[in-house]
């Protein structure tokens, strides 16, 4: 497929499907019509059905205030509006809220901060709680064994001088030897125009430690972009010495490398490797990935929106009304993994056209499921706890 088709099916499938409940109802009939010309397909979508119930219900959790890194546009400090509420510090507090949360049916809870691992109390007291849960880590500090989850290991760079360009110290290695075997640990590997050629290393890199990889697009901030456009001076935390020529954003072309870089290792490494090739297509072609209000600037489509039943809680214990997962990202540039593979999870009528679009949206959810669940040895999804009624609820894309 030449570039310029490529960018044209990629606008034609779009990234997310409607989430109306007209749209899922369709959906729901538009499959059962699929199975019945294509039965061989049942088991595969029996999958996707468990891959979708275990976040049949999300929530995200700030379980911490601090950090230790510095990262360049960093999506939790950039703003600086966070750290400022009072973190509840009881072990005791958490058990409750967190046993009220698992009354209210959350199926998936997403363990987020500045750096959850800093505060592995708080992870350890979610266990007997939630029945799936994903933690995103720096990989700097290693999080106990108690806790049942998938850890999401956050990489920048594949060589020491850009990683510390990029968050302030070089730890990728630090993090590769701490999770090295670790069947909880996927690394996610932050991709920003100083790292497109450091995709096979860091392939190599996760084979040599017994580690899977997948692949995050790095994605601005509005406070990052305004700064950028004001030219404002360079500090010492999260804006150290990015320019208008000089900063990890991403081109066109460089949207381009980083597909046929994916791809080749992807084919060479599938063991390594947990990626989807539509998805891979969908998140690298040039224009955005989500539809944006245009008057309000935000991707209202997007599977990270924070609207009931998800909801999103300070380290406070407080719900916060933020737009997604990662309030200040800039939605119009955003290519985040978070919202990029929950906006799958709703097929679009592109995905539900033919049977062969069928069978790539229904590969889309193993992987899927493979990044963001915690796999048993023999490639199940197993929840950490029995589901309890209010968590095993109706199974297709969000039909109530």
């Amino acid at each position: 497929m030449t570039d310029q088709a490529h960018g044209q099916a990629t606008k034609e499938a779009g990234i997310a499907g409607p989430r109306t409940a007209e749209h899922k109802k369709w959906a729901a009939q538009r499959i059962q019509q699929l199975l019945l010309a294509a039965p061989h397909l049942e088991e595969h979508y029996k999958h996707a059905r468990q891959v979708i119930r275990a976040f049949r219900r999300p929530a995200f959790y700030e379980v911490s205030t601090r950090c230790n890194l510095k990262c360049e546009g960093c999506y939790y400090f950039e703003d600086g509006k966070t750290a400022k509420s009072r973190p509840m510090s009881s072990e005791e507090e958490w058990k409750r809220f967190y046993s009220a949360e698992s009354a209210r049916g959350v199926s998936m809870a997403y363990f987020v901060g500045a750096e959850p691992a800093l505060e592995p109390k708080r992870l350890m007291a979610a266990a007997p709680f939630f029945p799936y849960g994903n933690i995103g880590t720096n990989g700097t500090i290693r999080i106990p064994r108690e806790v049942p989850y998938r850890i999401g290991v956050s990489v920048w760079a594949g060589d020491d001088s850009t990683d510390r360009l990029l968050r302030g110290g070089s730890v990728f290695r630090k993090a590769l030897e701490i999770y090295k075997g670790d069947r909880r640990a996927i690394m996610l590997f932050t991709l920003s125009r100083k790292t497109i050629d450091h995709i096979p290393k860091m392939t190599q890199a996760c084979r040599d430690h017994g580690l899977p990889l997948t692949f995050n697009i790095y994605s601005p901030t509005t406070s990052f972009l305004n700064k950028l456009r004001e030219n404002r001076p360079h500090d010492r935390d999260f804006f150290r010495f990015s320019t208008h020529s000089d900063n990890p954003l991403l081109s066109a072309e460089d949207l381009n490398r980083i597909r046929h870089l994916i791809s080749e290792q992807m084919d060479a490494y599938p063991e390594t490797v947990i990626y989807d090739h539509h998805y891979n297509r969908l998140m690298s072609a040039p224009q955005p990935p989500h539809e944006v209000d245009r008057q309000t600037g935000i991707a209202e489509s997007c599977g990270s929106r924070i609207v009931e039943p998800m909801r999103y809680y300070g380290a406070d214990l407080q719900q916060k009304a933020v737009k997604c997962c990662t309030p200040d990202v800039d939605c119009r540039s955003c290519r985040l993994y978070s919202g990029g593979w929950s906006s799958r999870f709703v097929p679009s009528a592109t995905d539900l056209a033919t049977i062969a679009s069928f069978e790539a949206w229904l590969k889309t959810m193993r992987t899927l499921g493979r990044i963001f669940l915690l796999p048993r040895e023999d490639g199940c999804i197993s929840p950490a706890k029995p589901l309890s009624a209010a968590e095993n609820l109706p199974e297709f894309a969000g039909v109530d």
